[in-house]
Order: C-alpha cells, then sequence, then structure tokens
C-alpha cells in the first residue's frame, strides 16, 4: 500500500510539472504553445499544404484552388443536409443563424470564404500508434498529428473579429522506423536534451523533420447543429458532432472507414455481417481487452455522429450495446483478462474504443484537442486549458511507452477506458491509479464489478449516479461529496436524471429530471448554495452562491497552498455574447459582465463533463493572483464552443449572437 501512495504521489507531481520549452529528459507528447506552432504554420506546416496549394490559405483560396479540399467541403455539405433532412423529419427544423430558441446548424459558407483558414493548434506526438500500425503490418512508428481549428478573423463596422469555431482536421502522418527497422531512434528524438530548447527550429529539424513523414489520413470532428438550452430545458442543451476520415491522393479523395466502429445500420440488417462480427469479438478479446485491436473494416462506418449532453451516457454513443447481447459472449474465458471480466464489460470497452464512445467520455465538448488561443481571441473567450480529461490523463501512459521504447525495452501496450482518472505506469507492467477528484467519473460498484482495476474516488467522494440512459448498462456517475457535506461549492452538481434514448433519432432523445440532492437553498446568496435549473444552460444543474467580496479579492488563493474549489469568474448574458461577437469591449466593461462564483480548474484540475476551463481576463482586478487558474463554464456559455451565430462577414438577418447559453446573468 505504501508504494501505491508513493506511485500516486510521484503520479501527481508530475502532472504538475507542464510541458516548459525546456522540458529536458521527459518525451514531448503534445505541442500546444501559440507561437510554436504559428511558427510552424508558416513553415510549410500549414493546413494548405496538405492539397499543394502555395500562398494564400484562406478557405475561398482552397476551395476554388484545391480539388481535394473542394471535394471534402462538397462532401461535408451533402452530410449536413442529409442530417438536416433527417431532423427536420423528426420534427427538428434547424437554422444557420437565429436569434429564436430552436435549432441551429454549421453555415457552410465558413468552409468557402476569405475570412477563415484552419489554423494549426497543436501538434501530438503518437508514436504509440505503432502498436496498431503492427497488425496491419504497416512499417512505421506510429504516427504524429496536426491538428487543425477552424478560425475567421475580419473586418466589420470598423472592428477586427476574431475566433474560433468548434472544426477540427487532424492531419495524420506516419514516421518513419530507423535505417535497422526499429524505432528506438524514432522514440528518442521527443526527448530533449538538458540544453536543448523546444521550439519550431528543434521540433522541425528532429521529430518532426519531414522526410521521416508520409501522409495517411485527415479526420474529421466537427460540431455541426447545436440546440440551446431555451429549448432543451432540461437536458440543458445539445450538440452533433460529425466524425469522417478522408484519404487523399492528388487531387482524389475517398472515404476511409472509421476505426473500431461499427457500421450499426448495415449490422442491424445483414444478420450474416453481424455474426461474422461477433465471431472476430469472441477471437479477438484479449486485444480488446488490451485495447489495442483492428476491426475489419467490412464491420465499420465511414460516417457517424457523435452527441451531447451527457455524452457518455448517450446510448447513441454506446454503439455496440444494441448491436449484441451480451450473452453472444457468454462462453468466452474472461480469467486471464486485465479489465474485462465479464461479457458486458466487453461490450462496454468496445463501445469506447469507438469513435464516438471515446470522443464522448473523457471528452471536453467532443474534443481531446481543442488548442489554446492565440492573441486575436478576445479575452472573454478564451480557454485555459485546451486539452481533455482523457488528453491529460494518457500523457503518462504515452511517456511510459515512449521511454521504454527509446531505451529498447518492451513498452505496456495497456489502453485504459477513456474515462479513466491518470495513472502512474510502471516498469513491471502495474498500472497505478490515482484517485478521481470531485465531479470526475466513477463506475458505480455494479458497473465496476464487470472490470478489473479500476479506480477509486479520492478527496472524502463517494462514487453516484447522475444521468441513466435507456439501452445502455453503464451509468453516468461521479465522485461526490456526501449528500449532508459543508464542501459544496459552486459549479457542484445538483439534479439527477434519466434519458429516454431514441435509437432511430438520437436528437428526439429526451432527459427528465428525477430528483434534487444538495444546493437547497431557495434564492441566490452570498451564504448559501442554490440550485441553478439546466433551462439555463447548465447540465446536471449547477450549485450557485453569489461571490461576496473576499471572494472577488481571491482572498482564498494562498501561494503554495491547494487551490480552493470555487473562484470568482465570470457570467454573461446575451448582452455579453454581442459584446464578445462583435469586440465592444466597452459594452461588455459597462454592464455585460458580471462576476459570479464557478469551480475552480487548471491544467491538473479538469471540470466535470458538459464543462470546460475558461480563462479569466487579464485585466480582472486582483488576476495575476490567480495566473494559471480558470472557472468551469458550461461548454455552449464559452462563445467559441458554438458553431452557431458568430458574426460574419455576408449579411445576416438576425443580431450577431443572441440565444440561450448565458441566460443565468439577469437572475445572478
Amino acid at each position: 500500500m505504501k508504494r501505491l501512495v508513493l506511485s500516486i504521489v510521484a503520479l501527481l507531481l508530475a502532472l504538475s510539472a507542464t510541458q516548459s520549452a525546456r522540458a529536458a529528459d521527459r518525451p514531448i507528447t503534445i505541442v500546444d504553445d501559440p507561437r510554436i506552432l504559428a511558427t510552424l504554420d508558416a513553415r510549410g506546416y500549414g493546413f494548405a499544404g496538405l492539397f499543394g496549394v502555395d500562398g494564400s490559405d484562406d478557405l475561398k483560396s482552397l476551395y476554388d484552388e484545391a480539388p481535394a479540399y473542394h471535394a471534402i467541403v462538397d462532401t461535408v455539405a451533402g452530410d449536413v443536409a442529409a442530417l438536416r433532412g433527417d431532423m427536420k423529419t423528426g420534427g427538428r427544423t434547424l437554422y444557420e443563424v437565429t436569434d429564436g430558441n430552436v435549432g441551429r446548424i454549421i453555415d457552410m459558407r465558413w468552409l468557402k470564404t476569405n475570412a477563415a483558414r484552419f489554423r494549426l493548434v497543436g501538434v501530438v506526438n503518437r508514436l504509440d500508434r505503432g502498436d496498431f500500425a503492427a497488425l496491419g503490418n504497416e512499417t512505421s512508428c506510429g504516427e504524429v498529428r496536426f491538428i487543425y481549428r477552424l478560425a475567421y478573423s475580419f473586418k466589420k463596422n470598423g472592428k477586427q473579429l476574431a475566433s474560433r469555431l468548434p472544426f477540427n482536421f487532424s492531419a495524420i502522418y506516419r514516421v518513419a522506423q530507423d535505417a535497422d527497422g526499429g524505432c528506438v531512434g524514432a522514440a528518442g528524438r521527443w526527448t530533449p536534451q538538458l540544453d536543448e530548447t523546444v521550439d519550431a527550429g528543434w521540433l522541425t529539424g528532429g521529430p518532426l523533420e519531414k522526410t521521416s513523414l508520409s501522409f495517411k489520413q485527415l479526420e474529421l470532428n466537427a460540431q455541426v447543429v447545436r440546440f440551446p438550452s431555451g429549448q432543451e430545458t432540461e437536458f440543458g442543451g445539445q450538440a452533433a458532432y460529425l466524425m469522417r476520415i478522408f484519404g487523399i491522393d492528388g487531387s482524389a479523395v475517398g472515404e476511409k472507414p472509421l476505426e473500431n466502429t461499427p457500421d450499426m445500420a448495415r449490422l442491424a440488417e445483414d444478420a450474416e455481417l453481424k455474426a461474422r462480427l461477433a465471431d472476430y469479438v469472441r477471437a479477438n478479446a484479449a486485444a480488446v481487452d488490451l485495447g489495442v485491436y483492428e476491426i475489419p473494416d467490412e464491420f465499420l462506418a465511414r460516417k457517424v455522429v457523435s452527441w451531447s449532453t451527457f455524452g457518455s451516457a448517450r446510448q447513441a454513443n454506446h454503439p455496440f450495446t444494441p448491436l449484441f447481447d451480451p450473452k453472444d459472449f457468454a462462453g468466452l474465458d474472461y480469467s486471464k483478462l486485465k479489465l474485462v471480466r465479464t461479457p458486458e464489460a466487453l461490450v462496454e470497452r468496445l463501445d469506447n474504443g469507438a469513435c464516438q464512445g471515446c470522443h464522448q467520455a473523457g471528452s471536453t465538448a467532443g474534443f481531446h484537442f481543442i488548442g489554446l488561443d492565440d492573441a486575436t481571441t478576445s479575452p472573454l473567450n478564451r480557454l485555459e486549458v485546451g486539452i481533455s480529461p482523457h488528453l491529460h490523463a494518457e500523457i503518462p501512459r504515452r511517456e511510459a511507452w515512449l521511454k521504454a521504447t527509446a531505451e529498447g525495452k518492451e513498452p505496456n501496450r495497456f489502453r485504459p477506458l477513456s474515462f479513466a482518472p491518470p495513472a502512474a505506469w510502471k516498469d513491471t507492467g502495474e498500472v497505478a491509479y490515482a484517485p478521481a477528484e470531485t465531479a470526475m467519473p466513477c463506475l458505480m460498484p455494479e458497473d465496476a464489478s464487470r472490470f478489473g482495476g479500476t479506480w477509486q474516488c479520492g478527496a472524502g467522494t463517494v462514487c453516484m449516479p447522475i444521468a441513466t440512459a435507456s439501452g445502455v448498462r453503464t451509468k453516468l456517475a461521479q465522485c461526490l461529496l456526501p449528500r449532508k457535506s459543508d464542501k459544496i461549492f459552486s459549479g457542484y452538481p445538483c439534479l439527477t436524471g434519466t434519458i429516454a434514448s431514441n435509437s432511430a433519432q438520437p436528437f428526439n432523445d429526451r432527459y427528465k429530471i428525477t430528483g434534487q440532492f444538495a444546493a437547497f437553498a431557495p434564492a441566490i446568496s452570498r451564504t448559501a448554495y442554490t440550485c441553478r435549473p439546466p433551462k439555463i444552460g447548465v447540465p446536471g444543474g449547477f450549485a450557485y452562491r453569489a461571490c461576496d467580496d473576499k471572494d472577488r479579492a481571491f482572498a482564498a488563493f494562498k501561494p503554495g497552498k491547494p487551490m480552493p474549489s470555487e473562484i470568482c469568474g465570470l457570467v454573461g448574458g446575451k448582452k455579453f455574447d454581442i459584446c464578445v461577437a462583435t469586440n465592444n469591449f466597452d459594452q461588455c466593461l459597462g454592464g455585460a459582465v458580471n462576476r459570479g462564483n464557478r469551480p475552480a480548474c487548471s491544467a491538473d484540475h479538469f471540470c466535470r463533463e458538459d464543462y470546460m476551463c475558461q480563462s479569466l481576463p487579464a485585466d480582472t482586478p486582483g488576476a495575476a493572483k490567480v495566473r494559471g487558474i480558470g472557472f468551469c463554464s458550461p461548454t455552449y456559455f464559452i462563445f467559441q464552443m458554438r458553431i452557431d451565430n458568430h458574426a460574419t462577414p455576408w449579411a445576416t438577418t438576425a443580431r450577431a449572437s443572441l440565444g440561450a447559453g448565458f441566460g443565468a446573468a439577469a437572475e445572478e
């Protein structure tokens, strides 16, 4: 037990040390510094280079000059049109621009305008994907991923308007093997020496040297539809994310299968095909347990849509659960498997390994990499943390894999569930999970019993269900305080609910509040917590206490002391929305921005599902005292996390950004 505690302490200390510019002796797993990325973007690693376009990289130029990009945009437009038609048939009409509480859909003009481009927001070292390359007899040392996010910048009415949008492309490159056919050198190049600085020059002359990279595919993950909380008054809002993979060969574009993601419609209709997939799962149960498997292409989808909110619980994000009865896998020997101990756990493991399963469990707004903001972003629209809880937990695993590979040792190839907390990865192959923090995911005892080697709740919390969905076995549960605890804080969930799943039309899933378990004050005050309802945009409810003078001065934040659970952050409203969209900061400062207590967050302490870490503006009084600490906002409160109702370079018939999202401001 002492060794376990020491391992966890060491893990937490390691996680608290960020990947700085001189991260000697630790392999680089992600590059997220906007300055380094801007240099790479300008040195031949930009999005336009994927299509052989030099010079202007605005999206009008790309659409006009690059046949492959043109074809990809047209494919996405067809997907969006089909989804729009399905939703209209299901009673959900969508609008590109609206100030009403109705569904919103991406305006495809964003992908064709000279006011927008795909900006490089991250580079991700995925040499550990070499485990998958070996499955397909691919001669590579894994992958490097370049993450591009849709961003616009233009002048309107004398103002410079700029923001990012929740629309990502990831360019995947294979990494060449060493001259001897191994990967020791390829892995070692990601670890800077004591006298080396991790900058663009170090990267391009080392791990990102172009002759060592060959293009594999382009992956899309994009928010295309959003329903505001004023329409989804109990859900607190919904969003849909389109996921695809494209192959590019000159001007030709092909649709590629999504890894380990079943084509549910085709499998449901073809009993023989479904039986062959079941045979594959039975024959490869050990690989599925390890998390390193590759379902054959014949079973896979070419397009899926993932859904939030409560994404980890939604039936649509559990694609194997409706396909298979656990009895289909009852005859397997689970005694020697590491994680999967029952047929139910095997199906859940498959769900979590599918694209929509992974990107809606342990994610942030459907993404694992969002990236940090550059200087053009409004101080009221900035993120403090640009990665998901899953990626944060993955970093020590990937570091251990890289270190072992660089030393010529056999790495630990096991992949945890995507919503697992960070762990210490030992040379002996043991995995010691850190306790999950308050409001982080956990497995209820009846769910945990199906798995081996799971984790515990920490900090005096217990695992409690927040939401259950029909057709899904595993509950959405979080590590919560005992019901009468005096340690409650602003942003703590306060409501439970159930989701009535609609398997044919997930956009018509219905959430029903079933109970309240915290924050019982009848009204907002500075001394007690009241439960704010989802209709104002706060999924799961939101315990709230108004800021007092000490909160505004960040009096609870002390150097060298643990970070308090709550911080006096920002709350907005419709006026706030408009001033961010139009860059009218005088209007913001003149009354559109209010202060309110929110959960405190940082690069080491994450927000609960459906919330993300927003930055305090640098001119907030006392902000220097809490540098590196942000506040948890509901995902779609953050302007750049919505695909809809941005100011546009073209004429619109609705005001820039009215709509649900910041509805709490007037009441707070």
